[in-house]
Order: structure tokens, then C-alpha cells, then sequence
């Protein structure tokens, strides 16, 4: 099965949160149940309360996740941890991620119970996609006090370097170039595909892992009857093994993330 969404669809679920330090973080959901409840409370690491999570039942498959966070400057989310691997894309603006620098087009994975932050901004605020293979909707497990609830696992924290999209002239028509920036044991994988105009692509190895997203950073690609312009989100789940998508008459960036077999 293969979830697609372009930001024009997914506009219509976005909303602001205000922080402690008083700016605002805004969310725009791609698909997949909502990652954290909408109150402001989520974005506050010293707000009581917190919502269980359940982990999913034998033979379960929950849906994937994918939405778009938006930190004003001066936003800051803090350190905490997710109860499922998690990859972050940055696709605009600038900031870190603990001490990590980060900029367009960034890719950061987290596994489960790997604590990490702070996320901070820059100057002009910071955009990042959060991508789940398997839905979590108990938001961020802000550290130091929700260290109880992080389970002895073990830890994975990493960074792929930074990727310069592709100039608009700098591919030729038909040709797709493929950059592995990071491919694991396990079937954690990050690849760059940069097509040309009208070139067909087949992302390939998808049953490796335990699914994969898919971002559209530069152009347009076709899947299916619909076109998926710049900043659409794709998972395709790893009951298959290859798709086949076609870049449109100004050629395609695509991000693959693949994560990792339990």
C-alpha cells in the first residue's frame, strides 16, 4: 500500500501552538492520526499529564505518520524521546538538533527511546518533517522526566549529511542519479535520486525494511493519475518490493528513507 500527499491537500490541518518561551510552532498533517494532542501543553516539557502509549498488538500494523512542524524563531522543542523510530527532514530555514547543525535538506533518525534535542531555530525560524513508519500519538516524551518510561533499548542517533538540491539545469533529460547517504545492516537507509526531465524512476530494495518515505524536494513526479509536487510526502509500506514513479517536464529531487527491520 502506498500513502501520498501533497501540501495543498494537507493545508487545511494547519494550526499554532505556543511554546514556554512564547513563539509559536505550527503543524501541518500529512496523513496518518495525529501525532500529539493539539493543546500547547504538548509543546510544554513542564506541563503535567501525559497520554499511555500502548505498543501494537500481535500481527497489528498501524498506520504511518507524516507531518510538517514549523518553529518560529525563538521556538524551542526540548529534549525528549518517541516510544517509535522516527526520521526528521529539515526543508527550510536553519537551526540544530542538540549540537548538530541543520539546514535544507537534512536528514536526522531517531530510534525509539532515543532521547535528543534540544531542537532550536535560526534567525529565520526552522521546517522539518517528521516521518513514522508506525503511528505514535503520545507526542514528545520530554526529558529529564519522563526517563521512566523510556525503555533499555538500544540507542540510535544519527545524522546524514547535508544534500544541495539539484539545479534546475544540471540533470539531463531521462537521467536519474542516485546518492546512498547512509545504508545500515538492519535496512536503515537514506537515498538522494536527482531525475532529469521526464525520466522514469524505479526505487528499488523497499522490502529490505520496515518502509520507507518518500519527500519530493525539487519538482514534480507523477505517481499514479496525480502529479506530487515539491514538498509531498510518500510511505510505502514493505509488502513491496519497488515503485515506479516519473519525473516531471522540469525534472525531481527525491529523498528515500528506509527504516530499519525491528
Amino acid at each position: 500500500m502506498i500513502y501520498a500527499c501533497d501540501p495543498l491537500a494537507a493545508a487545511a490541518t494547519r494550526f499554532s501552538r505556543q511554546t514556554a518561551e512564547g513563539a509559536l510552532i505550527w503543524r501541518t498533517e500529512f496523513f496518518g492520526p495525529p501525532p500529539s494532542p493539539a493543546a500547547s501543553a504538548s509543546v510544554d516539557p513542564k506541563a503535567a499529564g501525559f497520554v499511555p502509549y500502548v505498543p501494537p498488538g500481535p500481527g497489528e500494523t498501524r498506520e504511518p505518520q507524516a507531518f510538517l512542524v514549523e518553529q518560529e524563531p525563538g521556538a524551542i522543542v526540548h529534549p525528549h524521546f518517541h516510544h517509535v523510530d522516527q526520521f526528521q527532514v529539515v526543508v527550510a530555514g536553519s537551526g540544530s538538533i542538540g549540537k548538530h547543525p541543520v539546514a535544507p535538506v537534512s536528514a536526522h533518525f531517531a530510534a525509539a527511546h532515543t532521547g535528543y534535542g534540544p531542537i532550536q531555530t535560526g534567525p529565520d525560524g526552522l521546517q522539518y518533517f517528521s516521518l513514522r513508519a508506525s503511528a505514535d500519538g503520545t507526542g514528545a516524551q520530554y526529558l529529564p522526566a519522563a526517563r521512566a518510561r523510556m525503555r533499555a533499548v538500544p540507542r540510535r542517533n544519527l545524522f546524514a549529511p547535508t544534500i544541495a538540491p539539484t539545479r534546475d539545469d544540471d540533470c539531463a533529460a531521462g537521467i536519474v542519479r542516485t546518492e546512498t547517504l547512509m545504508d545500515e545492516p538492519d535496512g536503515l537507509s537514506i537515498r538522494y535520486h536527482r531525475a532529469g526531465p521526464s525520466a522514469d524512476l524505479v526505487l528499488d530494495g523497499l522490502d529490505a525494511g520496515a518502509g520507507q518515505s518518500i519527500i519530493v524536494t525539487r519538482g514534480a513526479v507523477r505517481h499514479g493519475d496525480a502529479w506530487l509536487g515539491r514538498l509531498s510526502v510518500l510511505f510505502v509500506r514493505p509488502d513491496r518490493s519497488r515503485v515506479s514513479l516519473r519525473s516531471g517536464p522540469d525534472g525531481a529531487d527525491l529523498l528515500f528513507l528506509r527504516y530499519p527491520r525491528a
